[in-house]
This record gives C-alpha cells, structure tokens and sequence, in this order.
C-alpha cells in the first residue's frame, strides 16, 4: 500500500445554492505535512458539524476512485485527505488502522457523500445532477473517515501498512467492512444490514456521530 497523494484545502465560496462555503476541493501538498490529533496541517473545514473534529480528523480515499467514478481530476478534488493506493472499502474495517511513518489513524466510520460532493463533481465533469452521487452512494466505496492515535508527518509517496483489528488484539470484535456497514445504514434492506448496525453500535472504534445516528435508527425500528 502507498500514500500516492496529501491534500488539504482551505475554505472558500462555491456559486452552489446562491453562495456555500466549503473546502471540499482539496489539493496535493508538496513535501511533508503535519498531522496532529485534528486532522492535516493547514486543512480546513466549512461545516464543522459534519466534517472534522477528533472522530473524523482524516479523510482516506482509495486512489482508484478516479478510475472507478471516471473523474479525470488531480487526487483532492473527491475532498479527500489522504489517497492511498492498495486499499479497498470491501476489506478495511471499522477499528483497523492505517501506520503511515509515525502517524497511526484507526478507521471510525464510512464518508457520508453529501450534495457538496455532487454539486463539485457536476460543475467541473458537466454530468447530470444527482448523477455522481447515486452511483457513489450505491457501491458502497465512498471512502472513509480516521481519527489520529499518533500524529507525524506524512509524505506521498510513503508506504502505508494495514494493521487489522486482530492484529491489535480485538479478536472479540466484530469485523464489519468499511462498504458493508455504509449500504447497511445508507439502505438497511435485509436483516443482515440491521445485524451489521447493531454489531456496528457496540464497536468502540465506531464514531460518537455514527454511534448516536446508528442508535436512533435502531430505536426507531423496535418500536
């Protein structure tokens, strides 16, 4: 696995629905890049109610997202953090961590792709609206979120190593796929989705957002 690209963006204006503020359209760093409990160095965030904070300090991307969605972008325009190459949401799982040099991120949660997402790939790929964003959401490979459990620096071009929840001695907890627990919250439509939320909700790597939001949903249903 290598870490083919860093990005961070800063905030700006974007025309979406008369004026938004967002930083979704990140670019790569050049050199090395400090990563600190809140995310990379020099990133921001627009809505701090849904991006950023301890949970959600690193957005991981698998390179091949380009490839797969047909966006002929530099890596940073999905609004990733971090690009890496060799991972796949059908294998990292909720709790496994990523050791980049000395900086270790443990996995908290799918991406939730939002509007902001559709809207930035709509405006620059002239695709029809809404278009990107149903195909992103139904694969299920939307990337996922990491909070920092050491912080360094990192570097494209580093190599990346995958450390399971088994490797860590969390042998009792449950492994759920990054793509598995997104289509099961994104479209509950079976009880083995329902399983993977419940399964999900004890999980001690799962974000306090995701725990709260995956909670509600399950009361809503056992009533």
């Amino acid at each position: 696995m290598k870490l083919c690209s860093v990005n961070i963006g800063k905030k700006i204006e974007k025309p979406w629905r008369e004026g938004t503020l967002t930083a979704i359209h990140k670019a790569a760093v050049d050199g090395c890049c400090s990563v600190t409990e809140l995310g990379l160095d020099g990133d921001q965030q627009a809505d701090l109610k849904h991006h950023g904070g301890v949970d959600k300090a690193v957005l991981v991307l698998p390179a091949n997202a380009y490839q797969r969605f047909e966006v002929a972008q530099p890596f940073g325009f999905l609004g990733e953090n971090l690009s890496i190459e060799g991972i796949d949401e059908d294998e990292i799982c909720l709790g496994d961590r990523l050791q980049i040099g000395m900086t270790l991120l443990e996995v908290t949660q799918p991406r939730s792709p939002c509007w902001k997402l559709d809207a930035q790939v709509t405006t620059d790929t002239k695709r029809k609206r809404g278009a990107f964003l149903k195909a992103y959401s139904q694969s299920g490979r939307v990337g996922f979120y990491c909070r920092v459990l050491a912080g360094g620096n990192v570097e494209a071009g580093q190599s990346v190593i995958w450390l399971t929840r088994a490797e860590n001695d969390h042998k009792q907890i449950a492994k759920i796929a990054i793509r598995d627990l997104f289509l099961a919250k994104q479209y509950r439509k079976d009880e083995a989705a329902w399983k993977t939320l419940e399964s999900a909700v004890k999980h001690p790597a799962l974000s306090q957002a995701w725990r709260e939001e995956l909670k509600l949903i399950i009361e809503r249903r056992n009533r």
